[in-house]
C-alpha cells in the first residue's frame, strides 16, 4: 500500500518560494520513520546531488508538455523495483514491500507532485526529477530542463576505456565510479562514451555513456522509402549496458517501423559510421557531430542530419504525451 499525502508532515514549510534561477533547485527529503519532509533550495548540480545518496539507488525522470506530465513514469516505477531488487539482494533482504510498483507509485506520485507545484508554479519549462532511494530516505530534487541550443541540436562526443559493472541496476555506487571520468566532460564535449575489448583478443567495442544509452546508425541500402529505412541501428546488447527508459522506447520504435537493429557494437568500424546520437532522459534523442578517441585526441565527424536518427528524434518527441502521465 502506498502512503497518502495526508499522512505526510513537513518539517520546515517553505513559505512565497521565489522564482528560480536556473542554476537553483528544489530538493525534497522524506524520512520513512517519521513520514515527514523537508525542503529546501540548492545550487548543486544533479550530479552532486547524486553524490550526496550514499550507497542506494537511483532514477532520473523529466516532464514533457510544458511540465504538466511525467515522462514514462510506470517505466521509472519499475526501473526503481528492480534497481530496489538487486540492492536488497545484497542486504539480506530488507523491506522487502517495497518491491511492489504501486507502493512506490503511492509514496513517489503525490510527492512529485509537490515538488513541482512548489518549483514550477509560474513557469512553462520542463524540469528534471531526480529520485534517490536509500533504508532511510526518499530525496528528490527537481531542476530545470534546458536543452540544446539552436534549431538543430547535436553534441560532441568523447570514448573512453571502460564498462560499468552490474550495469542491469541503477545504483548509487556508479555515480561515485564515474566520477573520475566527468573531468572529460568540458565543452563542448557533452558526454563520455565506455569502450572496451570484448575479451583479451577480442574486438574493441563501445557501450554506453555515463549517464546515457549509446547507438551508431550505418547506411545498409539505397532506394528504400522513406529513407531512413535505407540505414540500420548499431547498439550494444542489451545485457551489457543499463537499458534506458527512452533506450527502450527507440528500440519500440524501430520494432513498430520495421528498421533494422543490430547488437554489434564494433568500435573498430567506425569509418562505416554514418551517424549516432546518445539517448537519456534529460537528452531524449541527442545527434552527435563530432567524436573524439585516442591518446592523441583524434577527431571524427558524423552526419548529424542522419535520416534515421532525425525519424527516431521526431518520434520519440511525438510520443511523448502518449507515454506520459498527468501529473
Amino acid at each position: 500500500m502506498g502512503i497518502p499525502l495526508r499522512q505526510f508532515t513537513l518539517l520546515r514549510p517553505l513559505k512565497n518560494i521565489r522564482m528560480m534561477s536556473t542554476n537553483l533547485s528544489l530538493i525534497l527529503d522524506y524520512n520513512y520513520a517519521t513520514s515527514k519532509i523537508t525542503e529546501h533550495e540548492s545550487e548543486m548540480s544533479a550530479s552532486e546531488f547524486m553524490l550526496t545518496g550514499g550507497d542506494g539507488i537511483y532514477t532520473a525522470m523529466r516532464t514533457v508538455c510544458h511540465g504538466t506530465r511525467l515522462f514514462l513514469f510506470d517505466d521509472h516505477l519499475q526501473r526503481i523495483c528492480k534497481s530496489h531488487s538487486v540492492m536488497l539482494s545484497k542486504n539480506g533482504g530488507e523491506r522487502q514491500r517495497q518491491l511492489d510498483t504501486e507502493y512506490w507509485r503511492g509514496l513517489l506520485a503525490p510527492l512529485i507532485r509537490r515538488g513541482l507545484h512548489r518549483f514550477g508554479s509560474g513557469s512553462d519549462q520542463d524540469s528534471k526529477i531526480t529520485v534517490l532511494v536509500d533504508r532511510h530516505r526518499v530525496a528528490i530534487q527537481f531542476v530545470r530542463l534546458l536543452g540544446p541550443n539552436g534549431p538543430n541540436p547535436s553534441c560532441w562526443v568523447k570514448f573512453v576505456s571502460g564498462r560499468r559493472d552490474h550495469p542491469e541496476a541503477k545504483s548509487l555506487q556508479w555515480v561515485h565510479d564515474r566520477e573520475a571520468l566527468e573531468q572529460f566532460i568540458v565543452p563542448p564535449i557533452n558526454e563520455v562514451i565506455l569502450i572496451e575489448h570484448d575479451s583479451k583478443d577480442g574486438p574493441l567495442r563501445f557501450y554506453e555513456g555515463l549517464s546515457s544509452n549509446f547507438f551508431v546508425t550505418r547506411r545498409v541500402s539505397l532506394g528504400k522509402q522513406p529513407e531512413y529505412l535505407n540505414f540500420q541501428l548499431l547498439s550494444a546488447p542489451l545485457d551489457s549496458v543499463l537499458l534506458g527508459t527512452v533506450m527502450k522506447l527507440v528500440l519500440l520504435i524501430c520494432e513498430r517501423d520495421g528498421i533494422s537493429v543490430r547488437y554489434a557494437p564494433e568500435f573498430d568500424a567506425l569509418e562505416s559510421w554514418n551517424g549516432a546520437f546518445v539517448s537519456s532522459t534529460s537528452r531524449l534523442v541527442l545527434p552527435v557531430f563530432n567524436v573524439i578517441y585516442g591518446e592523441d585526441n583524434r577527431q571524427h565527424k558524423l552526419d548529424a542530419s542522419d535520416p534515421l536518427i532525425m525519424h527516431l528524434l521526431e518520434s520519440v518527441r511525438s510520443m511523448a504525451r502518449e507515454k506520459s502521465t498527468e501529473v
